[in-house]
């Protein structure tokens, strides 16, 4: 799990990526993004967060996001309306 805290944006979402992709990957592997901590949230976030679930897709990690209560976070996701970014809801 990487959990994220903070601003995501254009200055910020290059480390996200880093960390992301340091993380291992492989057949059986699952990858959780926790946003539950992210204050804002821009479009660069979101671009990082489809680039991680499409190295997940070569490598055979499942790829999941877990927004929070953030609405940034939120809008941008629904927004997307992408089978890409699955997400999970904490119960």
């Amino acid at each position: 799990m990487v959990e994220v805290g903070g601003e995501v944006d254009l200055g910020t979402a290059p480390r996200l990526w880093e960390l992301l992709s340091e993380r291992p990957h492989g057949n059986g592997a699952k990858l959780i993004v926790d946003l539950s901590e992210v204050g804002f949230f821009g479009a660069a976030g979101v671009r990082v967060l489809q680039r991680a679930h499409l190295l997940g897709d070569e490598t055979g990690t499942r790829f999941y996001v877990f927004p929070g209560a953030c609405c940034s976070v939120r809008r941008l996701l629904d927004l997307c309306d992408d089978v890409t970014l699955r997400t999970l809801e904490k119960s």
